[in-house]
């Protein structure tokens, strides 16, 4: 999850772990940024800023759309672990009351488990994304051979641990 640098070091960003099907997923996908340079082709959970009055599941399902043009149905957070979770900043926004993982440029991320509301949908690269790809959950060692945003590492082994991989 990218953010450009706004000077508010704790702004929250959303991220889905979008899964083909939350009951039983066997795929999960993967986002190849476009930029910035230095970061293109990278993979990373697609998501974006929370908008102020915003509430974060709200900014979700408006970046997936906006993104990659997906309509989606969460499931649960995906929770950071303590020594790791970067807490609230003492004036959140609506809904910003929980601990988050560490994302680039400071912000902070929130990340939900989620499938396709439409059965089948795949979604599409936008302005964002090169390129969307469903990658196979087995063997899980195949989500880590993808370049990794380094924020995002964390977040996708927490992510494998909590499907029981």
């Amino acid at each position: 999850m990218i953010g450009s640098d706004t000077g508010r070091a704790s702004r929250l960003v959303v991220a889905a772990a979008v899964l083909d099907d939350l009951e039983h997923p066997t795929t999960l996908l993967c986002a190849a940024r476009s930029y910035p340079p230095e970061h293109a082709g990278q993979f990373e959970l697609p998501g974006g800023k929370v908008e102020p009055a915003e509430r974060p599941e709200q900014a979700l399902a408006r970046e997936l759309d906006e993104e990659i043009g997906l309509s989606a149905r969460l499931g649960p957070e995906l929770v950071a672990p303590r020594e790791l979770a970067v807490p609230p900043p003492p004036r959140s926004g609506p809904g910003d009351d929980a601990p988050a993982w560490p994302a680039m440029h400071g912000f902070r991320m929130r990340v939900w488990l989620a499938e396709p509301a439409r059965p089948g949908e795949r979604g599409r690269a936008g302005a964002d994304h090169q390129r969307l790809e469903w990658v196979r959950l087995d063997p899980p060692e195949q989500l880590r051979w993808l370049p990794w945003l380094e924020a995002d590492l964390p977040i996708v082994d927490a992510l494998v641990t909590a499907l029981g991989r």
